[in-house]
């Protein structure tokens, strides 16, 4: 442990902290599992009321059919504070590509056309980062990506894809609008 060299050290580091923590607790007051905010994260521009149907706001809000945020069970850490939604890797037309905060791949295309026909591009995941070859998905297997983080062959997906712990209603209606994508 190191020693601070006087008390009033002692008292600035302690009020650092207080300060650090009260800002992290405003910052996230009532926002866990909660209506989204139109912040970073939440799919920016996109305001509450603005969907053509639920899938589209669980695209793009990360928010399910009970106006709660859904919730996930792994996943980069900056969604639990920032939130985030499928927009926010995948992008507005679901073409994957843009970087991910701490993320060791680019996503992946999750058009619904791309993901059936294997063209969703090769990507790296799991722990070893091993490569992970095009295969055409079923519906199964989109439910078993983004519930479970893993592909067709079984391989785990890289750790910034979330475990998201979405409904069967909220599933089926992300469903309908990847589809919408093509």
């Amino acid at each position: 442990m190191i020693k601070p060299r006087s008390r009033k050290q002692l008292w600035l580091g302690i009020g650092m902290i207080a300060v650090g923590l009260l800002g992290l607790g405003l910052f996230n007051f009532g926002r866990h599992n909660t209506m989204p905010f139109s912040g970073w994260g939440s799919g920016g521009v996109y305001e509450k009321g603005t969907y053509s149907s639920n899938g589209e706001r669980i695209y793009y809000q990360g928010v399910g059919s009970d106006g709660k945020r859904i919730p996930f069970k792994a996943g980069p850490h900056w969604l639990r504070m920032m939130g985030g939604s499928c927009v926010n890797c995948h992008g507005p037309a679901g073409r994957g590509g843009l970087p991910v905060m701490m993320g060791t791949q680019l996503p992946g295309d999750i058009r619904y056309s791309a993901l059936i026909s294997g063209e969703h591009g090769e990507h790296y995941g799991g722990e070893g980062g091993e490569k992970h070859e095009e295969i055409a998905y079923t519906d199964e297997d989109i439910w078993n990506a983004i519930r479970n983080g893993v592909d067709p062959s079984g391989k785990s997906m890289d750790r910034t894809m979330p475990r998201w712990n979405v409904s069967d209603g909220d599933m089926h209606d992300l469903m309908e609008y990847l589809k919408t994508l093509d």
